[in-house]
């Protein structure tokens, strides 16, 4: 092709048609220029393209990521109103013969409050987003600014329930002096496990209500009680925040 061209010019250089030369010269460089131009063009197309299904590789492992943060969530969540309940039933015993006289209520409410349950977030390919700097292949700016917010908020709640949990941990310690815990984690046991021990304790819960170990308890259980419910009402606010963000992307999926 190149020396058909060739031949061509040579030839009107060789005739003096100098203006015929000029002009398929032209002709010549603007075929060139336009052929740069597809090139370019199918280039960036094929750019473009490899940006379109490297997005939804990683929509699709945000999503996986959000709806194991969403079933954990949904865990979490309901030991957390199990852990409030319960210590809220222990404070009532105190004050109220029916709940004090139950003592099965009250190994299972001794063993609830014990324990809570911390959320560990699933976010592996937002890691690797960052890590990668492939934020910037969400072509979508709204979606973009959803997720980064969502995956902020997760650093604030894990930084909040580490906080708070580490309290209440310490404040079950302290309360394990007037409560049986020993005969309440026996249900909890394996057969194998299981001790012969007296039978579950609750003089506790009939002592005078004025007396400096009740009220020491019931400061303590309090306290825990305050720090539990701003840890529920967080994970609880992320929970909703991460079934809105993957209604969002599943929606932004489906219009593409």
């Amino acid at each position: 092709m190149i020396k058909f061209f060739r031949k061509i010019r040579q030839k009107l250089l060789a005739e003096n048609r100098f203006s015929k030369y000029l002009l398929y010269a032209i002709g010549e460089i603007v075929l060139v220029v336009i052929g740069i131009l597809i090139a370019l063009q199918i280039n960036n197309w094929n750019e473009n393209e490899k940006i379109k299904a490297e997005e939804k590789i990683i929509i699709a492992g945000l999503i996986q990521n959000i709806e194991d943060d969403i079933k954990n969530l949904i865990r979490v969540k309901k030991n957390d109103s199990i852990f409030i309940d319960a210590n809220r039933i222990l404070l009532s015993a105190l004050k109220n013969d029916s709940i004090k006289e139950n003592k099965p209520l009250l190994k299972q409410k001794i063993y609830d409050a014990s324990f809570s349950s911390s959320f560990i977030p699933s976010q592996i390919t937002f890691n690797q987003m960052q890590f990668s700097g492939k934020l910037k292949y969400i072509l979508n700016d709204s979606i973009k600014s959803k997720i980064q917010a969502y995956y902020d908020n997760v650093s604030n709640v894990l930084e909040g329930q580490e906080s708070n949990l580490n309290l209440i941990y310490g404040l079950a310690i302290e309360l394990i002096p007037f409560l049986d815990i020993n005969s309440a984690l026996q249900n909890r046991l394996p057969d194998f496990a299981k001790m012969e021990m007296d039978a579950f304790d609750n003089s506790f819960f009939y002592e005078a209500t004025a007396s400096d170990r009740v009220k020491e308890f019931v400061d303590k259980s309090t306290l825990k009680q305050a720090l539990m419910v701003p840890v529920y009402r967080t994970h609880s606010e992320l929970l909703q925040e991460g079934i809105a963000l993957r209604e969002s992307m599943f929606q932004y999926i489906d219009e593409k």
